[in-house]
C-alpha cells in the first residue's frame, strides 16, 4: 500500500489542512492518510488545547472519507513529539509499505535542523507541499538532500494558501464566525464548547467595538503575529499591543475618568492616546512597550520601538484593508518590515497632504526621522 502522514499541532484544524490532505491523497495515490496530531511540539514547553478538543475537531473535519484516520500515536506516546519516533513507529507497522510524511516547505528548509533526520528518511519518503508568500528553491534544496542524505523528496503541485489556526483562534476569541477558516462541523464544535474563548481583554472589546472593528483588529493580531519571531519580538507583547490598539476606537474621551487630552492632539490620533491609557487604567497592561506601541500606532514617533512599527504597519496593511496601493505595501512588508515602515509612513503623509488635512507633530517627527 501507499501510506501517508500528515502531523501538526492542528489548533485546530483549519481548511488548509483539508484541501492539504485531500490533495496529498490524490497526488501520491494513497491507500491511507493517517492524520497525526501531536502532544507536545519540539519547539513548545507546554501542550497546545486538550488533545481531546483536538482530536475530536479532527474527526468531525475528515469524517467525509473513511481512508483517511486520525492517530493518537503522539497523543498517547506524550512527551515531545519528535518525527524519527513517529516514522519509525509506522514504519514497524506498515513494514512492506511505501510510507510518505507530508511537511510544507518552510519544514523542508529546516529538516537538516530536525532531530536525528536520517533515521526520519530510513523509514519514510518526504512529500513537500509549498506555501503562499514563501520562496523555494527546490532544485537547491534537492541537490542538498541528495549530497547529505542520499535521498529526494517528491514535490506535490498543490500551494497552501495562506491560512493559520492562529486565525481561527484570534477570530474565535472575538467572538466572531469561522465558518469561512474552517470546516462548520468544526466551527459549530468551537462556538458549543466555548473553545477560544478570550479573556478580560477579548471580552472587553466585544463590548465597544462593532464587528467590522472586531475583524479588522483580529486581521491586525493575525498580521503582527506572522512577523513576530522573525523579528525576535514576544509572541505576548505583539498579540497585547495589536489586540488593544483600536480599543478606544468608539469611546469618548469626556467619559474616561482621569484622562487628560493635550490641545494640539488632532481628533483621528485621539483614540491612539486614549486606548493607551485603557489598556493601562481599565486592562491593567502594565509593559511600557506595549502601551508606546498602542499610544502611537497611528501617527508614528521618531526612534520607535520594533513592537511600535509593527502595530503601525499591521494596522495599515491587514488584509481586510481597501486602498490604492495596498497591495505593494502589503508585497514589501512580507519581504521587510523596517522597508514596509518607512513606505507605510510615507503613504500617510501623502494621503495626510492630500486632503489638505493638518499633520500631527508625532507623525512629522518620524517623518524626519526615517524618510529624510
Amino acid at each position: 500500500m501507499r501510506i501517508g502522514i500528515f502531523g501538526g499541532t492542528f489548533n485546530p484544524v483549519h481548511l488548509e489542512h483539508i484541501n492539504i490532505a485531500k490533495n496529498a491523497k490524490s497526488e501520491l495515490k494513497l491507500d491511507k492518510l493517517l492524520i497525526v496530531p501531536t502532544f507536545l511540539p519540539p519547539h513548545k514547553s507546554q501542550a497546545p488545547l486538550d488533545f481531546r478538543d483536538r482530536i475530536n475537531m479532527l474527526k468531525l473535519a475528515f469524517d467525509f472519507d473513511e481512508d483517511i484516520v486520525v492517530s493518537d500515536f503522539e497523543i498517547e506516546n506524550q512527551g515531545k513529539s519528535y518525527s524519527y519516533i513517529t516514522a519509525e513507529h509506522f514504519r514497524s507497522i506498515y513494514r512492506e509499505d511505501e510510507i510518505f510524511m507530508i511537511v510544507g516547505g518552510d519544514m523542508l528548509l529546516d529538516f537538516k535542523n530536525w532531530k536525528y533526520p536520517e533515521r526520519i528518511l530510513s523509514a519514510v519518503n518526504l512529500a513537500v507541499f509549498n506555501r503562499e508568500n514563501i520562496e523555494i528553491d527546490f532544485a537547491k534544496e534537492r541537490e542538498y538532500f541528495i549530497s547529505h542524505f542520499q535521498k529526494d523528496f517528491t514535490v506535490l503541485n498543490y500551494c497552501g494558501k495562506d491560512f493559520s489556526s492562529t486565525e481561527i483562534r484570534v477570530y474565535a476569541s472575538l467572538g466572531l464566525n469561522v465558518n469561512h477558516l474552517t470546516d462548520k462541523k468544526v466551527a459549530e464544535y468551537i462556538k458549543n464548547n466555548n473553545i477560544y474563548s478570550g479573556g478580560e481583554k477579548e471580552n472587553y472589546l466585544k463590548k465597544v467595538l462593532t464587528e467590522k472593528r472586531l475583524i479588522h483588529t483580529a486581521n491586525v493580531v493575525i498580521t503582527g503575529l506572522s512577523k513576530a519571531s522573525e523579528l525576535n519580538l514576544d509572541k505576548e507583547k505583539v498579540y497585547t499591543a495589536c489586540l488593544l490598539h483600536d480599543c478606544a476606537k468608539y469611546t469618548n474621551y469626556k467619559n474616561v475618568k482621569g484622562f487628560v487630552l493635550d490641545s494640539d492632539i488632532p481628533e483621528p490620533v485621539i483614540h491612539s492616546f486614549l486606548g493607551a491609557y485603557i489598556a493601562k487604567n481599565v486592562l491593567g497592561v502594565s509593559d511600557e512597550e506595549v502601551l508606546d506601541a498602542i499610544k502611537y500606532h497611528t501617527s508614528g514617533k521618531a526612534n520607535m520601538s520594533e513592537l511600535g512599527k509593527l502595530v503601525f504597519v499591521a494596522d495599515m496593511v491587514e488584509k481586510g484593508r481597501v486602498y490604492n496601493g495596498v497591495e505593494k505595501l502589503r508585497d514589501i512588508f512580507y519581504k521587510n518590515v523596517n522597508n514596509s515602515f518607512k513606505e507605510c509612513l510615507k503613504e500617510e503623509v501623502e494621503h495626510l497632504k492630500s486632503k489638505g488635512i493638518t499633520i500631527y507633530k508625532e507623525t512629522l517627527n518620524a517623518y524626519e526621522y526615517y524618510i529624510k
